[in-house]
């Protein structure tokens, strides 16, 4: 049986369960979004990333009462744009906004940013300023850090800039080998981000495997 777990420093106790908001079905993005959305109503997990379709799960998050929590993956594309610090830092903030708009919340429970490899430091800068900012406004709950790129260097960045309270790590080998020690020296929480759909009696085992406080995947129900 699966039981809530303290996520790291961000101390907070989470259902060992998040759900995945990708829209991939026999039917509409609308109506798969629908169903998945009354499932989750009716079940324990407490976290929804709502990242594939901010605008479609804001509609059923303002339309339905429920104590969904949110997160949230921020395009890695939005810093990389960025020409300066100044610029990265806006791009943050209106992504930030313009996401707390959609889903009509006043906050993020989960803000992830994502630091490629061909990033400057002037970017990273910006961005982890803004994210500061948002944090302290009560924009974001709790900062987070998406490791999707190469994992040596997501460790160089994180060993300079140790501004994450949770990381989200794709479920391979490398990335797990690189990173989890790291966080467990760190007391930072980890996700764990499986590529296939899972279900609950598969999910306790999976999140055994691979040593995370949760995992985050496609719900199949």
């Amino acid at each position: 049986m699966m039981t809530k777990r303290l996520l790291g420093r961000a101390n907070r106790f989470v259902y060992p369960l998040w759900a995945k908001g990708s829209l991939q079905g026999r039917e509409s993005a609308e109506q798969n979004a629908q169903h998945l959305f009354e499932y989750l109503l009716q079940s324990p997990i407490e976290v929804l990333d709502i990242t594939p379709a901010p605008g479609l799960w804001g509609h059923l998050l303002r339309r339905y009462p429920n104590k969904l929590q949110v997160a949230i993956v921020v395009p890695a594309h939005l810093i990389g744009l960025a020409g300066d610090a100044t610029r990265s830092a806006y791009n943050i903030q209106s992504h930030l906004i313009e996401t707390l708009c959609a889903i009509g919340r006043e906050y993020a429970d989960y803000y992830f940013l994502s630091l490629p490899e061909s990033l400057t430091e002037a970017q990273i800068s910006g961005a982890l300023e803004a994210l500061e900012i948002a944090r302290q406004e009560g924009q974001v709950r709790v900062s987070g850090l998406a490791c999707y790129g190469d994992p040596l260097h997501t460790l160089a960045i994180w060993r300079t800039h140790d501004a994450f309270e949770v990381i989200l790590l794709p479920a391979q080998e490398a990335h797990l080998q690189v990173l989890l020690p790291e966080a467990r020296t760190r007391r930072v929480g980890v996700i764990v981000e499986v590529s296939h759909p899972i279900t609950f009696e598969q999910a306790e085992s999976l999140q055994e495997h691979y040593h995370g406080d949760a995992l985050l995947g496609e719900i199949r129900f």
